[in-house]
């Protein structure tokens, strides 16, 4: 729940980065451009690093028209500012991306950390089904038991309640006999 709060709050705060936490931001593949590598419906792990020292070969995500996007790069070049550009293309497409990365899109490296179909779960407690399913019947479910837990604990307290108002009712009337016994006598 911790880690989930922090990356909705950084995703408010700088909302022109993917969310992370201690340098590492989660991403869920959509694509299957990077397959068999990566595959649709994956949870991956981004980790950040200084994009200066990305090179040949390194799998980048970066963000292009506000989409996060996974591929290898292909090639380095330079830019006219003198920054290094990235050439990069899915595993799975046969030809180049159209556009080089530039540093500031880069979002981070992949390192191979993922979590196969997890991706898709999460996309599924995002939908109205899946936030019913894993949110609201959860809730509802934990009403509902602790109202017939506050219910049997009443009945109990009443049964104990009237249990104990016999028993004083009977002291008293063992009581009153022994007064008029006494007064027989």
């Amino acid at each position: 729940i911790i880690i989930n709060i922090i990356l909705i709050a950084s995703s408010y705060l700088n909302p022109s980065e993917l969310p992370g936490v201690c340098g590492v931001k989660p991403a869920v593949v959509l694509s299957g451009s990077m397959e068999p590598t990566i595959q649709v419906g994956d949870l991956i792990f981004i980790r950040s690093t200084d994009p200066v020292t990305l090179q040949e070969g390194d799998v980048v995500c970066y963000l292009s028209s506000g989409k996060a996007i996974t591929h290898r790069i292909v090639g380095v070049t330079e830019g006219e500012d003198g920054q290094p550009r990235y050439v990069t293309q899915g595993d799975a497409n046969n030809a180049a991306d159209r556009l080089a990365v530039t540093t500031d899109q880069v979002q981070g490296v992949w390192q191979g950390a993922r979590i196969p179909q997890l991706g898709n779960a999460i996309l599924f407690m995002q939908t109205t089904t899946g936030m019913l399913l894993f949110i609201i019947c959860p809730l509802l479910l934990f009403f509902l038991w602790d109202i017939w837990r506050r219910h049997r604990l009443d009945k109990a307290e009443a049964d104990r309640t009237a249990q104990l108002e016999a028993e004083l009712a009977a002291l008293k009337r063992e009581k009153d006999a022994r007064q008029e016994t006494a007064e027989k006598l």
